[in-house]
């Protein structure tokens, strides 16, 4: 069957578009998705009630294979990088909804200073101004009504205010208040340095992921939308320089989809390989692949941009535990302005979680996350190999700009001091410098073995004695103590690019720009530059990481790329 629209990809931005381009009933689309589908009906339980990470790194809701590198790689080619250095997991969501399915439902919208550089960047008509009648239009912000526009959306924005905040968090807040920091309520109408509650796509404790909000039952009725899950893109089909289909791998069998327009939602790692595998990208590259050049767009697979984290591990009073009933884990959020030189204003952020994980020993830990708001590390992707078969070689490249690691190294030690000084001191037993290793991201699975190994860990810490001493003697790693990185400069470092990691908010690879910079990708309506019939609207089309997760801001871009596509005029390649 020949459809008006393809798209790649049913995640945050992929659903969006799907709801958008049917909802005239003129068009007809195909939504094609690689992993499982959650219909309004038969949502999983673990996805619409669990309120962080649900079914953590299981292979019906992950790339489980997909793996990156951290540390900067400097001049090392690709191949010296995975001869000599260890690559990490990196988490992506492969279901319907995609990260909206399976994150922290974390829904900031970021400073408009953020989309004022998209702007200057070369993505035109994408300011703060143009961007916010988009935000509104998917917004339905249940706490401040007044700021949905004329219409709230499919997305419902609420709070955990702090009334349901655990001490500790409450602390955290009047710590940083004594330091400067104002506390507010509604982060989007007030985007300054302060903190604030987090707000959620969440309504009533239950997650409204893309797919929820956007692929209801009314829009999958639609007679002019298919959606096919559980279906593989192998490729982008051409004829000449014309994007005219896609291969795709479903039920063991290989079609073929003709569309005569192709959308690339697939994410900021996969987009770029699947442009790469179709011949588009650095030339070089492409020609080293055994690849025709269809398109040589040298920006394809750089630009790669992610929010460095690091963090403090705190073990609780018990008076600072959360409240049982408090679904949320994630309770204050807070971006302030370092002052580094070359770095601009409300660039960094911290993160109070009052609860570690869903364990029993979860519930006695909390977290407080750093690191830069707005990052200038950059890394960047290539293929492996040149068929569909194996992920990518990425690597984020985080630190490898110097403002990052040294706003962490000085924030590490300011967070360190409001930890050790009430009120905050009040209810901390004690902190010490997190690694996520292997061993913890394994913990957060929800399975029979971790919850009776978290539950004698739990009783462990609160034996007392040598049994808590053996429990975090397993938590702290012993060349990072609190003492050793206090006093120590480079262990301080030492450990910050030991424990690095990314928030999964991959974004930059397909960038937007004007037709005469060759970094771009896509226009400022996400059409590839160099070929025709083929778009990208995902979070690889930012030109830089937006002062906040991201999925809020893909789904913008989906909104608003859904209004240029619906009032389009015919382009040809560049």
């Amino acid at each position: 069957m020949n459809y008006k629209y393809i798209i790649v990809g049913g995640g945050s931005a992929g659903c969006v578009l799907a709801n958008r381009l049917t909802r005239s009933g003129k068009d007809t689309v195909c939504l094609i998705e690689a992993g499982p589908d959650t219909p309004p009906e038969d949502v999983p339980r673990s996805i619409y009630g669990d309120s962080f990470l649900p079914d953590y790194f299981q292979p019906n809701r992950y790339w489980t294979e997909l793996t990156a590198f951290a540390d900067p790689v400097g001049n090392r080619s690709p191949k010296e990088v995975q001869a000599e250095m260890k690559p990490r997991r990196y988490e992506q969501a492969r279901v319907m909804g995609g990260g909206s399915t399976v994150n922290g439902q974390v829904a900031i919208r970021g400073i408009p200073s953020d989309y004022d550089e998209w702007e200057k960047l070369g993505a035109e008509g994408w300011s703060y101004e143009a961007c916010l009648p988009f935000f509104q239009r998917l917004e339905n912000d249940i706490d401040f009504p007044e700021t949905n526009g004329q219409r709230p959306g499919p997305i419902p924005i609420r709070r955990t205010f702090p009334k349901h905040w655990s001490k500790f968090a409450l602390a955290m807040r009047d710590s940083v208040a004594a330091r400067g920091i104002p506390y507010v309520d509604n982060c989007h109408a007030e985007p300054t340095d302060s903190c604030f509650p987090f707000t959620r796509n969440n309504i009533y404790d239950h997650r409204v992921s893309s797919a929820a909000g956007y692929l209801d039952e009314a829009t999958r009725s639609r007679r002019n939308l298919t959606i096919l899950s559980d279906s593989f893109v192998e490729a982008i089909e051409f004829e000449g320089k014309i994007a005219t289909g896609v291969k795709v791998r479903r039920n063991g069998q290989v079609q073929t989809f003709k569309g005569e327009e192709i959308i690339l939602s697939a994410g900021a790692i996969h987009s770029p390989a699947m442009l790469l595998r179709a011949g588009i990208g650095p030339g070089h590259h492409l020609q080293d692949m055994g690849i025709p050049v269809l398109a040589d767009r040298p920006g394809v697979g750089h630009n790669l941009q992610d929010h460095p984290l690091i963090g403090f591990a705190v073990y609780l009073h018990p008076t600072g535990m959360m409240e049982n009933y408090v679904k949320s884990n994630l309770l204050m959020h807070m971006r302030w302005s370092s002052g580094h030189a070359g770095c601009p204003s409300t660039d960094m952020k911290l993160t109070v979680s009052g609860r570690f994980a869903w364990s029993e020993l979860g519930k006695r830990l909390a977290m407080v996350n750093f690191g830069p708001n707005k990052a200038f590390s950059k890394g960047y992707l290539q293929l492996r190999e040149p068929g569909a078969g194996k992920h990518p070689f990425v690597a984020f490249n985080y630190l490898s700009d110097p403002r990052d690691l040294d706003r962490m190294k000085s924030t590490a030690l300011w967070v360190s001091d409001i930890l050790s000084k009430a009120p905050a001191s009040e209810f901390v037993r004690s902190h010490w410098p997190g690694i996520y290793a292997d061993s913890i991201r394994n913990l957060a699975a929800k399975t029979r073995l971790n919850d009776l190994k978290t539950r004698v860990a739990a009783s462990f810490l609160d034996f007392g004695g040598a049994a808590r001493s053996f429990v975090l003697g397993k938590a702290v790693d012993s060349r990072f103590t609190l003492e050793k990185v206090l006093n120590d400069e480079r262990v301080l470092e030492n450990w910050i690019r030991t424990g690095v990691q990314g928030d999964w908010h991959a974004c930059g690879t397909c960038r937007m720009g004007r037709p005469n910079d060759p970094a771009a990708v896509v226009d400022s309506e996400g059409r590839v530059y160099g070929v025709n019939g083929l778009r990208v609207v995902d979070a690889s089309v930012m030109p830089s990481v937006p002062c906040a997760t991201t999925n809020l801001s893909t789904m913008m871009i989906a909104e608003k790329m859904a209004h240029h596509i619906q009032n389009q005029t015919v382009t040809v390649a560049a």
